[in-house]
């Protein structure tokens, strides 16, 4: 989940140095936004991570439960979901090394771009929650790769510290 919050941290950052005075209006509505308001910053700003976990969560509640969720309900299901989901692919990353013999230097930046291929390089755009890969600028895609990579690092650094924490309880 730390990492997840980092790399919510790190993009919202990319977005403000990269927007400048050019930021987008921040919605302004209580009855939330829709994926269209999503992908709509285009091929050249990173994805802002509340709208695209917002629109998740409002696709979920209105596709499975029939729902709709006001702005505010959004943002706090789709902030637990991608606290979850960074969570889920955190625990997986920590039984493959503890499993396999890869040093965690090697495997926590690949397994971050693991994450990124299937999430925000495959699934999110299928739900149509951002531009896939092919439709962003070259240096965009690089950068969220980037982030991704920083997520693993983060995931095998608070692992690492979690594993020793647990090796020195008596």
């Amino acid at each position: 989940m730390i990492g997840a919050l980092a790399v919510t941290v790190m993009v919202a950052l990319g977005r403000t140095v990269m927007a400048g005075a050019d930021e987008p209006k921040e919605h302004a509505s209580d009855a939330g936004i829709s994926a269209g308001e999503a992908l709509s910053d285009g091929p050249a700003m990173p994805p802002d991570m509340n709208r695209v976990t917002a629109t998740f969560a409002q696709k979920v509640a209105t596709g499975i439960f029939g729902s709709s969720l006001d702005a505010r309900q959004q943002y706090l299901a789709g902030t637990a979901w991608h606290l979850a989901y960074g969570g889920f692919w955190g625990m997986l990353y920590a039984l493959l090394q503890s499993s396999v013999r890869i040093p965690a230097l090697l495997l926590a930046p690949l397994w971050g771009a693991g994450v990124w291929a299937v999430g925000p390089g495959w699934l999110v755009p299928k739900m149509k929650l951002m531009l896939p890969p092919g439709k962003q600028r070259p240096y965009l895609a690089a950068m969220v790769i980037g982030v991704h990579a920083a997520y693993g690092a983060i995931v095998a650094l608070v692992f690492d510290a979690l594993r020793k924490r647990a090796l020195v309880r008596p």
